[in-house]
């Protein structure tokens, strides 16, 4: 489900109508502060509704807003239009149902999938509930959250997840859904306070917990907490709950939850090097970044408009796995250091990948369709989805049943580790109905020894980690499901 995290229209701001004073480290980490002038008036067919809110002077929100009616104080940046293509009074549609003979899954999950820090998905309806018909969509658009995440760490070097509540579904470790009630009332308020307090009343308050709402309602696009907290110490605000993010039906999409998320855990600090002052960035592109005042100036400084999708345009506002010595985030806070997020592929602090071995292999395949190529596995060139069609890629239609992707090297790498990104056009080519990895022994193929498992999802890497090999072929084999089969890339990594 194709969406456009940044904010493209020009509704009434914050930034505009408060005259937002930039104040560089004052009032007690809060990063800006902001006079006693009227909020902007409503405008409920973009999903700038303001009414609730107010000006804090002081307290924890002090020089953000507040949200009037909510105990204890509950902050933020305020309401964000809906970005191009979706619209607040227009129904996002449900995808459908994975197959449990293929089921998306999270790259990483942590621990029993419910203690400690974690963000926790709802789905806030009244007395009409559709949770059976979007819990697909639910899951797998906070599985491309965490992709956001991830992928933008993967840039800086390191390695992020949103560590959720999960659950075993189908063999396959998947973000929880909760189905929460309450009253119509509250759900369609113009004012966020009436549906927290009925959200915290059915219990969701816990302060080791983000919660992430899906929100059956067309009042906002999104909105989210947002604590203004520059301090760089595991004290800091943003590291703490309960704190909710929203967004309503007609903003169901990936990356508007990541943006009113990473409100949550802290983006975009004010005293930021290229922050807008009302909470975001203005070097694009940038899931954070949008003109949200008239008069804010957009610079683009990553011109590749698939950074849409991604976090932190240069890694130098407000995400980077290892900042430099000296730098903003080396000295602020970094939402690459909260606490609700898994850092490399556990809980704490772990071993990032080596360098990526594939782009060293000569690639061959079993089949390759005509108007595809096979070198696209391994030539290194990131793709944007599944279904990407800016690159080359490698397909075996019409051919089906087992299909296989080589990676041959010149002399013997030790490996512990790959990734694939599945083409999948939703047509002829679809994810396999299985997969897995194998090795050259010298005389034979032999499958990787203690795979971690072999999660199908589009979008995304799909990682599998297994004991060390010395092999001078990996071979990715694949059993087709729904349709012929193919790859846009494949990583090998070393120990």
């Amino acid at each position: 489900m194709p969406d456009h995290p940044s904010r493209r229209r020009r509704p009434p701001t914050l930034a505009g109508a408060l005259a937002i004073t930039v104040l560089i480290g004052l009032l007690g980490g809060s990063a800006f502060a902001a006079d006693s002038r009227a909020l902007p008036a409503d405008d409920a067919a973009n999903g700038m509704i303001y009414s609730g809110l107010s000006v804090a002077k002081d307290g924890p929100c002090a020089g953000v807003l507040q949200v009037k009616g909510v105990t204890p104080a509950m902050c933020t940046h305020g309401p964000d239009p809906a970005p191009p293509g979706l619209s607040v009074k227009r129904r996002i549609q449900p995808l459908a149902a994975a197959p449990a003979a293929a089921p998306s899954a999270l790259a990483v999950c942590d621990g029993d999938g419910t203690s400690g820090r974690r963000v926790e998905v709802l789905y806030v309806h009244g007395t009409t509930s559709r949770y059976a018909q979007y819990l697909e969509t639910f899951r797998t658009l906070a599985e491309a959250v965490d992709v956001i995440f991830d992928e933008s760490a993967r840039e800086t070097g390191g390695e992020r997840h949103v560590r959720y509540v999960t659950e075993n579904v189908n063999g396959a470790c998947r973000p929880v859904v909760r189905d929460v009630r309450i009253a119509d009332s509250a759900l369609n308020a113009n004012d966020w306070a009436p549906l927290l307090n009925a959200v915290k009343a059915a219990g969701y308050t816990r302060t080791d917990r983000k919660y992430l709402q899906f929100v059956d309602a067309n009042v906002y696009c999104g909105i989210g907490g947002f604590a203004g907290d520059t301090r760089k110490t595991d004290a800091n605000r943003s590291n703490s709950g309960p704190e909710y993010a929203r967004a309503d039906n007609g903003c169901w999409s990936a990356g508007v939850a990541a943006h009113e998320l990473g409100h949550t855990l802290g983006a975009v600090n004010n005293n930021a090097p290229n922050a807008s002052g009302a909470a975001h960035c203005v070097d694009e592109w940038d899931v954070m970044c949008y003109k949200d005042g008239p008069n804010v100036v957009i610079q683009t400084r990553c011109a590749d408009r698939a950074h849409d999708q991604r976090l932190d345009c240069n890694h130098d506002d407000y995400y980077h796995t290892d900042p430099a010595a000296g730098s903003y985030l080396a000295n602020n806070f970094n939402v690459a250091d909260n606490l609700f997020l898994i850092r490399g592929g556990g809980s704490g602090p772990g071993p990032q990948p080596g360098q990526n071995r594939a782009p060293a292999a000569t690639a061959s395949a079993s089949y390759t369709s005509p108007w595809e190529s096979v070198a696209a596995v391994n030539d290194g060139a990131e793709p944007a989805t599944s279904n990407d069609t800016a690159n080359p890629r490698w397909g075996t239609w019409p051919n089906t049943g087992e299909q296989w992707a080589l990676l041959t090297w010149a002399s013997a790498q030790a490996l512990t580790s790959a990734e694939v990104y599945f083409f999948d056009d939703n047509g002829g080519v679809r994810v396999p109905a299985s997969w897995r990895l194998q090795y050259w022994t010298g005389g034979a193929y032999a499958d990787v020894p203690g795979a971690s498992g072999y999660p199908v999802a589009v979008d995304r890497y799909n990682r599998v980690t297994f004991g060390a090999v010395s092999t001078t072929r990996l071979r990715v084999l694949l059993q087709s499901g729904a349709g012929s089969v193919g790859l846009l890339e494949v990583k090998a990594f070393g120990p």
